[in-house]
């Protein structure tokens, strides 16, 4: 993992003319980190090289490069380009790589489409790169999300394993178009090109409707969830580890009555780092794996929403 500097609610609070004491009591946060001259590639890098150095591994071993997220620093070329130069031999890497946004689940996808690589006998290992700038397209006005986003990053090393008892047991992602516009930034690309639309806050900055968001995830998740674990033989309950996007104090809240799991066994990350985009699922799993409360044997569901509007979910047994 990686993040850039620090910011506590406090400046936050105090520069925006915010009352003392609201991020923690709204947000649920009371830091998170915001860049100050870094890129999506500075960040993303740097997480990655620690994952190959954790590995005991090198660019050079690494088959497929695959970065996951919802911002990146250009249009052209793709974020993985952009990563891949950043990163120590990068200039001499001969791997496959390439991007992959699903927002907010873009980790989960990426770690679905590895596991899947994984199967090719010329593909050994993996490098998943979840990388986010949140803080640039943010502004003043909504103080839910002034005070809710951070920026980082985590990579993971992912590889095949001879043991039939570790791996993938199940992937769902589905995506329900009624809420394409309950989260969005809708200026900056074709259909409101920066030629033809000045900069306002309204077009640029992230918007988000977070009463309609959870209408939606009222309405579809019970379906999706009980959906989720047919077949697998096992109910969320069993499940070791419960690794959810940092999405709001309020979700992260009512994961454990909706599972009937212990608190303590959903990784909550929220007040320290705040919602990373799709980088807030692998900085769960390293904050889980690095307590060395992460056990060979046992399973890990990433679960979360995203922007247009889906619900994804991956069930993992750790190996």
């Amino acid at each position: 993992m990686y993040v850039p500097s620090a910011v506590d609610s406090e400046a936050i609070e105090a520069e925006h003319g915010l009352p003392s004491g609201w991020s923690m009591k709204n947000s649920g946060v009371r830091t998170r980190h915001w860049i100050q001259s870094e890129t999506v590639a500075d960040l993303g890098s740097r997480a990655a090289q620690k994952a190959l150095d954790d590995a005991g591994a090198a660019l050079k071993d690494i088959d497929v490069l695959i970065t996951a997220g919802g911002t990146s620093d250009q249009h052209i070329p793709s974020q993985a380009a952009l990563t891949l130069a950043r990163m120590e031999g990068g200039d001499r890497a001969k791997c496959q790589a390439f991007h992959v946004d699903t927002t907010c689940l873009s980790f989960i996808t990426a770690f679905r489409l590895a596991a899947d690589m994984l199967q090719d006998p010329e593909v050994q290992r993996v490098l998943v790169v979840a990388s986010e700038v949140a803080s640039v397209g943010i502004g003043p006005a909504n103080w839910e999300t002034l005070t809710l986003f951070g920026d980082g990053a985590a990579a993971i090393v992912l590889e095949s394993s001879p043991s039939g008892d570790t791996g993938v047991v199940k992937h769902s992602h589905r995506l329900y178009t009624e809420g394409v516009r309950a989260a969005e930034i809708p200026g900056g690309c074709v259909a409101n090109w920066v030629e033809d639309y000045a900069f306002s806050p309204e077009m640029h900055h992230f918007q988000m409707d977070g009463r309609e968001l959870l209408r939606l995830t009222l309405k579809h998740f019970p379906e999706f969830i009980a959906s989720f674990f047919d077949g697998t033989g096992t109910t969320w309950s069993d499940v070791s580890w419960t690794v959810p996007h940092q999405a709001s104090k309020t979700g992260l809240g009512v994961i454990p009555k909706i599972a009937h799991v212990a608190p303590d066994r959903v990784v909550n990350i929220l007040e320290t780092k705040g919602n990373c985009i799709s980088a807030s699922i692998p900085m769960a799993l390293h904050h889980l794996k690095t307590n060395d409360r992460l056990q060979p044997g046992e399973s890990v569901l990433f679960i979360g929403t995203s922007a247009g509007y889906s619900i994804g979910a991956l069930l993992y047994q750790h190996g």
